[in-house]
């Protein structure tokens, strides 16, 4: 069964082992990255609405680390996935 659609399992097997281990590092990083940015937009939000003050201009920027991280965070399982794999 594959988790990864056929498209992306085909662009990460045209990549070296060893980078494919770099890349997948790196965006496993990023996914983190927003993962603690989303946390402190939450914190924002309760501290705004805490004060009196509209959390709703944070919308923008949760969607977007959102997206950031889900697509950091898929492209880090395909190019890890691809690093476990042997050749």
């Amino acid at each position: 069964m594959n988790i990864l659609p056929t498209k992306v399992e085909e662009l990460t097997k045209r990549v070296d082992r060893n980078q494919a281990l770099a890349i997948g590092i790196a965006a496993g990083l990023t996914a983190f990255w927003c993962a603690y940015r989303l946390i402190w937009l939450v914190y924002t939000a309760v501290t705004f609405s805490s004060i009196g003050w509209s959390p709703v201009s944070l919308v923008f920027p949760f969607v977007l680390w959102g997206v950031i991280g889900a697509v950091a965070g898929i492209a880090a399982f395909g190019f890890l996935s691809r690093y476990a794999k042997q050749t």
